[in-house]
């Protein structure tokens, strides 16, 4: 039942890297969402840039980029020194180091010990490093060059029924990006996979990567990350304490007079 897939999907903070999915499972997971996923209209505003498992430095870099908790802000802003990151990225590793070792020796405790009483008020977004990582992102051009070669586009009906200037510049690739990459999280978490989203991240020449260089101008150029692989349940996932409203402080039923 979909309603048993959604409870079953939540974010992981760590993905194992000891069993990753075929390619292939992954591509024909996206065909049937971009099959599936309605869009207004037709218009794509938006596209997907897939980093499979072969991009493991971009996605460290990426991971790092993902500093949040209250000593965010030390790293975050135009006057931070390249030292400044380069300390950061000793910190992530780290952290690193204490979370992904399993044998919790002396030497371990006395080092998670160290890095509590200096960094108690750090974390980082670990699931971008998840074997296959979608970035959704805004399309340069609305229209496809299948759509440009489409009768229908050649007959200049198109450009008739709508005003396409309007369309690309609409807030439409939000939307979408949101209804394709629930589906995708859907029928991920159908086929036994984890599927964890990203949305706390930036940009900074020092801790350059392919994967957020579209957030350099602007942070909002990308929507969020979501990564899929399976799951690591024997480290750490970290979850928001924040409570979840109640539905009637959300939903409205309107009631006629």
């Amino acid at each position: 039942m979909i309603e048993d897939i959604l409870k079953k999907r939540k974010n992981v903070s760590f993905f194992r890297y000891d069993k990753i999915p075929d390619k292939k499972l992954i591509e024909n997971l996206l065909e049937k969402t971009h099959n599936l996923t309605p869009h207004k209209n037709n218009f794509w505003h938006y596209e997907i840039e897939v980093y499979g498992p072969e991009h493991t430095e971009e996605k460290k870099y990426t991971a790092i980029s993902t500093v949040c908790s209250t000593e965010r802000d030390n790293y975050r802003g135009k006057n931070v020194s390249a030292e400044k990151y380069k300390e950061l990225e000793k910190i992530y590793d780290e952290w690193l180091y204490l979370h992904n070792n399993k044998n919790k020796t002396v030497e371990w405790e006395q080092r998670r010990k160290e890095f509590k009483k200096k960094h108690s008020k750090i974390h980082f977004n670990n699931q971008v490093r998840a074997p296959y990582l979608l970035v959704y992102t805004k399309k340069d051009n609305l229209l496809t060059k299948t759509q440009l070669e489409s009768d229908y586009y050649k007959k200049g009906r198109l450009k008739e029924v709508f005003d396409i200037n309007y369309q690309t510049r609409s807030d439409m690739w939000l939307i979408q990006a949101g209804m394709h990459s629930i589906i995708t999280s859907a029928l991920a978490v159908e086929q036994g996979l984890d599927a964890s989203f990203c949305k706390c991240y930036f940009y900074t020449d020092h801790l350059h990567n392919n994967i957020l260089r579209k957030a350099r101008e602007h942070p909002k150029n990308i929507a969020f990350l979501l990564g899929l692989g399976y799951g690591d349940n024997k480290k750490h996932t970290y979850q928001s304490y924040v409570d979840k409203p109640k539905v009637n402080e959300i939903i409205k039923w309107q009631w006629k007079l």
